[in-house]
């Protein structure tokens, strides 16, 4: 009865004020969509009428995993696959132009689905754990958005948990968490120390009495730098200097030190025992450590930022502090210059860094994993090589959730990695 009475209606309004009416299922539905869309679905109006998606075999979304989806493209009909970007709402990573996005999230979407995929953002909490699960266990690829940190109704633990299961199940998350903790934490410097862009002299203290026995004899020989686990923009990083200037002599708990922190370029001078209790505070608690890096001069010229979309490294950026500063943060007064991955400036730095790729997952105990889908690595200058040419070294590689909101332009490039990571899976 129902069937006629939308055949009658169709036949009458047509397909398109059928489903507006509310009163299509079925093949009143399927005509809607061939009519009003041919080959995409726009998923705002499939998600206000559930029966287009079941028709071309689309699972609708529960609303409330949900947000705004007003800038998002019309789905394909015959996706390749289907695709989930992941997020949290709230945190400090959200902006009012992304309407409680990430202001790269949509974009990267639409992206997305101009590469053939059904792509939706949705978001994950705690109280939805069941709801975000049914959808990304089924699904192609998993784009992992969400920014380490406290978001009120979301347990980081419970959220590692999840991606963990999924990999396991062979979705492929981007990344996972595994190489998110293993490359995005600050003692990656130690696994890398043996490549070209390490440096053997590196070391990583897990437990308070193993830095107290260690950073003495280190800081005893040149300036040092420390860097806690669990900053970010420069803080607890602190850039370390006898004061006396005698390196090489012997040195006490009592030796001051004169120390800078990265984050405002602020100095302050404590005594060896002094600055190794205060670090303390570092090694304690969950993910608790500090790495033991050398200081390298030439960070006044700032440090040369390769942004990567899987194995491509597609820009460099120039990150010069301010004068008299060494912090190459935006806080701290620092200046960004854009540069091509085939800037002459830079080629030194870009062979070498291409002649480390292959090794660098291995590195990390990670040799089948690919890289995260979009990373950076922070280099910082190095003393000029027997021919004159620059050297580089790795100082921070971050792989959490590294935003493209100032590169726009760079999202295609994004969803040709997911297309490549999806299908490399299924081989």
């Amino acid at each position: 009865m129902l069937g006629r009475i939308c055949a009658k209606f169709l036949k009458k309004t047509g397909a398109r004020a059928a489903v507006t009416a509310g009163l299509c299922t079925g093949a009143a539905a399927y005509a809607y969509v061939a009519e009003a869309k041919q080959t995409t679905i726009d998923i705002n109006q499939a998600i206000a009428y559930p029966s287009i998606l079941d028709v071309v075999g689309y699972p609708c979304p529960p609303k409330d995993v949900l947000g705004d989806l007003s800038l998002l493209d019309a789905q394909p009909v015959n996706p390749k696959g289907t695709v989930y970007l992941l997020e949290v709402r709230g945190g400090r990573d959200k902006r009012p132009a992304g309407l409680g996005h990430r202001p790269d999230s949509v974009p990267i979407c639409n992206a997305i689905i101009a590469e053939g995929y059904k792509c939706v953002p949705i978001f994950y909490s705690d109280v939805n754990y069941d709801k975000v699960e049914a959808l990304l266990k089924d699904a192609d690829g998993v784009v992992v958005r969400i920014n380490p940190g406290e978001v009120q109704g979301v347990t980081n633990a419970k959220v590692e948990g999840l991606l963990r299961r999924l990999s396991k199940m062979g979705v492929p998350c981007m990344a996972q968490p595994e190489v998110q903790l293993r490359m995005g934490a600050k003692d990656s410097l130690v696994s890398i120390r043996n490549l070209s862009c390490g440096m053997p002299d590196t070391y990583a203290y897990y437990e308070i009495p193993n830095m107290w026995k260690t950073f003495p004899e280190t800081i005893k020989d040149g300036p040092r730098v420390m860097k806690q686990n669990r900053g970010s923009q420069g803080e607890g990083i602190w850039i370390c200097k006898r004061a006396d200037g005698k390196y090489g002599a012997p040195i006490t708990l009592d030796t001051e030190l004169d120390l800078m922190e990265a984050v405002d370029n602020h100095t302050e001078r404590k005594t060896l025992r002094e600055f190794l209790k205060f670090c303390e505070q570092y090694i304690v608690g969950e993910n608790g450590q500090i790495v033991d890096q050398r200081f390298l001069p030439r960070i006044v010229e700032g440090e040369v930022r390769c942004l990567n979309i899987l194995d491509e490294t597609v820009e460099l950026i120039h990150k010069k502090p301010a004068e008299g500063g060494l912090s190459a943060t935006l806080g701290s007064g620092a200046t960004y210059t854009t540069y091509k991955p085939d800037a002459p400036e830079f080629s030194n730095l870009i062979e070498a860094f291409e002649a480390d790729k292959p090794k660098i997952m291995a590195s990390f105990g990670l040799p089948n994993e690919p890289f995260p889908l979009i990373w950076t690595a922070d280099f910082i200058f190095g003393p000029k090589n027997a021919e004159g040419k620059d050297t580089f070294f790795v100082g921070e590689f971050n792989c959490s959730c590294v935003g493209i909101s100032r590169q726009l332009y760079l999202a295609p490039k994004v969803a040709k990695a997911v297309d490549r990571v999806i299908t490399s899976s299924k081989k």
